[in-house]
């Protein structure tokens, strides 16, 4: 079951530093044209599974033990993980490292930060995280181009920006194959039995928020890189 609003911050320590500017949505606007060509990098270009299309959730490499990355599309902390920056171990250096050597795998679950009342990220929050689970479905092969992607140009969490246009759009920009079948899945709202899934898994893994990266049944968060490393070591 989805945790109430009250749990739901209660268990992510709504107030702590990973979630200071995850704000709730509230403001409506119009994000601008999708800017660029998605990144070509060790995200974009990590092998993936040797079945794509068997894993309900977003994975790269080829590789057992599996460590699990939450993160929700709206959150800037968690572009700041994927585009990279001085506070931060970025995820391109942790594939880079331990998924196109071999040592990992990498699986990604999306948090819609869901609950009884409006979600703490605004109402598109969820329909980020659909339009993931989506192109995973439909195009698993230009998945992780999407996520880069959309990390990139990631507008304010704080605007309604992910409307359904504006995630097809991204979906677009990263070469997916069919976008109008990513478009009917997110009108569809399907997936709500992975995003209800993956809310329950992101509260058992007590993380504190997002971006969260599980390695051995305990969380770590890039933003304290030497911890992580260490744990990933000793994976």
């Amino acid at each position: 079951m989805p945790l109430s609003r009250r749990s739901l911050l209660t268990k992510l320590g709504a107030g702590a530093t990973v979630l200071a500017g995850c704000v709730s949505g509230d403001t409506a606007g119009d994000a601008t044209e999708t800017p660029g060509a998605p990144p070509d990098g060790p995200v974009a270009n990590a092998p993936l599974p040797d079945a794509p299309d068997e894993a309900r959730y977003q994975t790269i490499g080829t590789s057992a033990p599996v460590v699990t990355y939450f993160s929700n599309p709206k959150c800037p902390f968690c572009a700041e993980f994927a585009v990279g920056s001085e506070r931060v171990l970025p995820l391109a250096t942790l594939v880079e490292v331990y998924v196109a050597s071999g040592a990992v795998q990498f699986r990604h679950r999306g948090v819609a930060y869901t609950t009884d009342g409006e979600p703490f990220l605004g109402p598109d929050a969820p329909r980020a995280v659909r339009a993931g689970l989506a192109v995973w479905e439909i195009d698993p092969g230009a998945y992780w181009r999407y996520h880069e992607h959309l990390a990139a140009n990631q507008p304010p969490e704080s605007e309604r920006w992910a409307t359904t246009d504006r995630l097809v759009a991204f979906a677009d920009g990263a070469g997916v194959d069919d976008t109008e079948a990513v478009r009917a899945a997110i009108e569809a709202e399907r997936f709500e039995n992975r995003l209800d899934a993956t809310t329950t898994a992101f509260a058992d893994a007590d993380a504190d928020g997002t971006p969260t990266v599980v390695v051995d049944g305990t969380p770590y968060s890039p933003f304290e890189p030497a911890k992580l490393r260490d744990a990933l070591d000793a994976l």
